[in-house]
């Protein structure tokens, strides 16, 4: 990961991407990556091997890029096998460029599908395979290299692709997988279990559909004795039935681990449980919490003004009242203090409970940003959830209708939201 923009990098692409490969680019990536992803990775195919580059270079290129993006970006493609990075303290990065799989490989792939799954749904993926079969039945003589070796036979294919495909890499570090093993008592082969090519699909498949070792003992004992073989495809399809049956979902969803501007993330759906508190809480409710005191008609009423005059929602009026009370230390000041800030967030175009909480994180990314040109490391800020949102996470689950005291209890609580 970069740390300054005046940091060096050389390019190594032994690769030279033709229309297929771009066309898999856009229909099966882009979706997964996002649109940030897809331009980095089109800019550094263009960049001269073994030139010094500076990451200002990129940004320079990519207009409207920082930093922080530009890692973010790249940590997609690092994570798509699409790039590896090398560092060398004293000779700066190395980023390595792989082309996309093919579509019959990536489709093969149990982790990559599903992710695509979630993104275009299950109609699109049969779109995308039937596309496949349309293409394989106008084989040619000339037609390009990884259409043909995927038609062939399965220890050529494997050569191949070790020397073509650059897999996307899984260590589910919580799958016991020698465990996993012991559970079979001798019912499957030792060499098949000892199989790295086995293993790795396990591991995988078990991640991608959220699989601890019994439920996926189970998968494979119903693979052997129903569809009486141990084909990943079938180990996968019952997979994703155990997925649904404990999840009640139809598939699993691709979600970023930080957040992100340009595919779902994990922030986003933790982030949604504290708008949901905001949004459905009254005005009345939010003073009181944060005074112990039921407040005057007077001032619900200069809240309900407010919301007259700017048509904000009400979330994020009680947000706009959490901000106010966290920097005049609990007072209440008047009016005219709220609507200028009011004013403040409706220039900066925020409509939604959401976009207050963007609207923040954004404000203190760019301000360690611009702290970083003291020649001081640089971090991605990772959008940080209050300290109680744990405990309250928890809680949530166990009953989702909270109690007047809880529920003035995580009002509260939601004022970390601003430190």
């Amino acid at each position: 990961m970069a740390e300054l923009i005046y940091d060096n990098f050389k390019i190594i692409n032994k690769y030279h991407l033709n229309s297929e490969d771009y066309n898999n680019l856009s229909k099966l990536y882009l979706p997964i990556m996002g649109i940030d992803s897809f331009s980095l990775y089109n800019v550094l195919l263009g960049l001269e091997v073994n030139k010094d580059y500076s990451y200002k270079n990129i940004l320079d290129l990519l207009n409207g890029f920082s930093l922080a993006s530009l890692n973010q970006s790249l940590d997609k493609l690092e994570a798509l096998a699409l790039v590896k990075t090398y560092h060398s303290k004293k000779a700066g990065y190395i980023h390595e460029v792989y082309p996309p799989l093919s579509k019959k490989d990536f489709l093969d792939n149990e982790l990559l599908k599903a992710c695509l799954e979630s993104q275009i749904g299950s109609v699109g993926i049969e779109e995308l395979a039937e596309d496949e079969a349309k293409l394989e039945g106008y084989s040619d003589v000339t037609k390009k290299f990884e259409d043909v070796f995927s038609m062939d036979t399965k220890s050529n294919e494997a050569f191949i692709n070790s020397l073509f495909k650059n897999d996307v890499v899984v260590d589910n570090k919580s799958f016991n997988y020698v465990l996993f093993k012991a559970m079979f008592e001798g019912s499957i082969p030792d060499d098949v279990l000892e199989d790295n090519e086995f293993k790795k699909h396990i591991l995988r498949i078990a991640f991608t559909y959220k699989l601890n070792v019994d439920e996926m003992h189970e998968v494979v004992n119903k693979t052997i004795t129903i569809d009486k073989n141990l084909e990943y495809a079938s180990i996968s399809r019952n997979a994703k039935m155990a997925f649904q049956n404990k999840y009640s979902v139809k598939e699993p969803s691709l979600k970023a681990n930080n957040d992100d501007k340009y595919v779902g993330s994990v922030v986003d759906e933790e982030w949604q449980e504290i708008i949901n508190l905001v949004d459905n809480m009254s005005f009345s409710d939010v003073l009181q919490s944060l005074s112990g005191i039921k407040p005057s008609v007077a001032e619900v009423a200069m809240f309900e003004k407010l919301q007259n005059n700017t048509n904000f929602p009400v979330g994020v009026i009680n947000l706009l009242i959490l901000q106010v009370n966290k920097e005049k230390n609990g007072e209440l000041p008047g009016y005219n203090y709220f609507e200028k800030i009011a004013n403040t967030w409706a220039r900066a175009k925020i409509k939604t409970s959401y976009d207050v909480i963007k609207y923040y994180q954004d404000k203190n990314a760019a301000d360690k940003e611009v702290a970083s040109v003291a020649n001081k490391k640089q971090t991605v800020k990772k959008p940080v959830l209050p300290s109680w949102y744990g405990e309250y996470k928890k809680d949530l689950d166990k009953d989702r209708s909270m109690s007047e005291e809880q529920t003035k209890q995580m009002v509260d609580l939601v004022k970390d939201l601003f430190e």
